[in-house]
């Protein structure tokens, strides 16, 4: 028995290190046009370009742990088709034996390149490039397998906050845009401007966080660095270009290697397609240059990899999986508009949005159905997933907070092409990422269905439960708790439609229409943004409350008003209940909004837009208070309107019960108290976050 335990002992030592032996290799391969002048996409119409700005790559890492081997392709391309990927993985399987199913091929979405994909809004595939690509690809794997070397691996992240914003913005109400079939039903839309008066602000959370994986040789050289970060695209100049991906690329790789030939910069497409570099909560844009900016990105990077040691301990996994997905098709009405519309054109192409979005309803008419490839991989402890679409940063968050393993990022644009996916409840406020079309045509619950499947790849590479998310506990709301409040919504979920009720009562509220979730909530004005506190953005729809009734009560919440014009009169309703309604009405043309209690008075005190404000109602049967950021603005007696003699009382936040007036903002950690609260407690809350009250 002995010489067969010790063999056997041997066998498993042998495996042990097999594993820990991480080899790697990295390889790009230029991929510019030979052949110009050449199609490109980007926009909502077709155009060519005949010459090169700079060029562009396929940059490839290919990982080896011995049991797995593994490539990664990063394309300066705005779009690649599933099918064009899958030629490529096939003929690299054939040269280098990677099974198809363990290669990720992305585009970096570059808005400066040629076009690879047919019905790319308005613009067809360049035939001679759509032939060139899939070649080009394959040899990007063929090149990086063949200089697989032992190697270590340190993976990070920064916080680069600063450099991407959420570039989808609601609209006050009455200020919708026209959509390309004639209807006003767009509440929200990309890229509203600087300090536009009808914009109220964004729908959605930013994914803040630049991630990087690490690849050095055994001796300690650079060989690899792959990041990721969730921006849309930088451009800007004349020209087939890699954009800013490619500058970053580039301008790594002479920081980090100082002209090293062999080393391979990489930067693939986060969860970005609601985010941009331009923050439009700022009075204008941004000054710097594309290079300026990626500049600003590689220096964070430099630095955080300095303070990293890097390993050979990197286990590595691969999962993939196919699903299908519905795309939303046209209705005969629409379809007959889209008919009539192409015969008019003659065959020619599309020259407005109308004429875009019909080519693309006949499309997906014919086209009913989509396959979506997905994928999870595993390197050591870092976690990426792969999703054909263009993500939105909340679904960014919502597979980075729900990942088994400590660090993960989402790589977008990956093996294939599907549109946008806008979480669900981002659909009812319309906008071009859901028109339908080949780029944004799935059905309404696909961002669910993909979250759902890629949080189960990750499971299966990391052999780890998912985890859940919980809103981090504050200073203000352990201060809120201890109050014990019969029903306390922070309004911090992802997503559903159920707004949790945190006091443990089970006074759970209902969440309906156009709400944004999971948007940066209130916080200390002296800090940045907090990346832990959220909250829900209002833009049409509310949020219903049923609690137990008191003769007293307090209700106290968190308010950030979006409405900057100055020159309309807008009834902002925040509050709704016992037939009672907390406006914000800006009486006085040019002056900020003040609150008012209607019946009621009308407090003196501006409410000044697009900050964190508290506000706390308190109401006892003779009399009411309202209390804004710790100070009381109004004490007056109350009417009958305030009494409510049923068991439960109902509240509705973010506009009017009857539905027809909205409130235009955000709000967060809703509390209600079957007492009245006083003076003292409600400035000690206050004090919690403002340090003292605001006069």
């Amino acid at each position: 028995m002995k010489p067969i335990y010790l063999i056997l002992l041997f066998c498993l030592a042998g495996v042990t290190s097999a594993r820990a032996e991480l080899r790697a290799g990295a390889a790009k391969v230029d991929v510019t046009p030979p052949v110009l002048p050449v199609i490109r996409n980007g926009g909502f119409l077709e155009a060519t370009d005949n010459k090169v700005k700079d060029p562009l790559h396929a940059r490839c890492l290919v990982l080896d742990d011995r049991v797995t081997r593994l490539a990664i392709v990063v394309v300066d391309s705005c779009m690649v088709p599933m099918d064009l990927c899958d030629e490529a993985k096939r003929l690299a399987s054939d040269k280098t034996g990677i099974p198809v199913d363990r290669i990720l091929i992305s585009a970096t979405h570059a808005h400066s390149a040629p076009s690879a994909m047919n019905y790319c809004l308005g613009t067809r595939a360049d035939p001679r490039y759509r032939k060139f690509l899939p070649a080009k690809l394959a040899k990007s794997i063929i090149d990086a397998n063949a200089t697989l070397q032992p190697a270590k691996a340190a993976w990070g992240r920064v916080d680069a906050a600063e450099y991407t914003a959420c570039r989808r913005w609601s609209y006050l109400r009455g200020h919708e845009l026209t959509d390309p079939f004639g209807g006003k039903t767009v509440r929200a839309n990309m890229h509203p401007g600087y300090r536009n008066s009808n914009a109220v602000g964004p729908t959605g959370p930013d994914d803040p966080w630049l991630s990087f994986l690490s690849v050095q040789t055994a001796d300690g050289q650079p060989m690899s660095v792959l990041a990721n970060f969730s921006m849309h695209y930088f451009s800007g100049h004349n020209g087939l270009s890699a954009d800013f991906a490619g500058a970053f690329s580039e301008g790594l790789a002479k920081r980090l290697a100082k002209g090293e030939s062999s080393f391979v910069g990489i930067m693939s497409q986060g969860t970005s397609g609601d985010l941009w570099w331009g923050d439009y909560s700022l009075p204008k844009a941004q000054s710097w240059s594309m290079h300026e900016y990626v500049g600003k990105l590689i220096e964070l990077v430099t630095q955080r990899l300095a303070k990293l040691e890097h390993t050979t301990e990197v286990p590595l996994g691969f999962a993939e999986s196919r699903i299908e997905l519905y795309r939303r098709t046209p209705d005969a009405a629409r379809l007959k508009w889209a008919n009539d519309l192409l015969a008019k054109m003659e065959g020619r192409r599309p020259r407005n949005r109308p004429e875009v979005y019909a080519e693309q309803a006949v499309w997906i008419s014919r086209n009913p159905l989509e396959t979506v490839p997905l994928q999870a991989v595993r390197v050591g402890d870092l976690g990426m997933t792969a999703i054909p679409c263009e993500v939105y940063g909340l679904t960014g968050l919502k597979l980075k907070s729900a990942s088994p393993l400590p660090l993960t990022f989402n790589v977008s644009l990956a093996n294939g092409a599907s549109g946008y996916i806008p979480p669900t409840e981002q659909h009812i406020l319309g906008g071009y990422t859901t028109w339908p079309a080949r780029t944004a045509g799935l059905e309404v619950n696909a961002e669910t269905r993909i979250v759902e499947e890629v949080t189960r790849l990750l499971e299966q590479v990391s052999g780890k439960k998912r985890k859940r998310f919980a809103e981090p506990q504050t200073a203000y709301s352990a201060a809120v708790l201890k109050a014990k409040p019969v029903g306390y919504w922070r309004l911090g979920e992802q997503g559903g439609s159920i707004a949790k009720d945190s006091s443990g009562n089970g006074n759970h509220g209902r969440v309906r229409g156009g709400v944004g979730r999971h948007l940066p909530g209130m916080h200390d004005p002296k800090t940045g943004e907090d990346h832990s506190s959220r909250a829900a953005h209002f833009a049409g729809g509310r949020v219903e409350l049923n609690v137990p009734a008191s003769k007293s009560f307090s209700v106290q919440f968190w308010m950030w008003n979006g409405m900057i014009n100055k020159t309309t009169s807008v009834e902002n309703i925040v509050a709704d209940w016992d037939k009672v309604h907390l406006q914000l009405a800006n009486f006085k043309e040019g002056s900020d909004p003040v609150l008012t209690l209607i019946p009621g008075k009308v407090a003196l005190r501006t409410v000044e837009p697009r900050k964190w404000h508290l506000v706390t109602v308190v109401i006892r049967p003779n009399r009411y208070e309202l209390w804004l950021n710790g100070e009381r603005v109004l004490n007056e007696p109350s009417s009958s309107h305030y009494e409510n003699n049923t068991e439960t009382r109902r509240f509705v936040f973010g506009g009017s019960s009857e539905g027809n007036l909205d409130f235009h903002g955000k709000l967060d950690e809703i509390a209600y108290f079957n007492r009245a609260l006083s003076g003292k407690e409600i400035t000690r809350f206050a004090q919690v976050i403002l340090k003292k009250p605001i006069k």
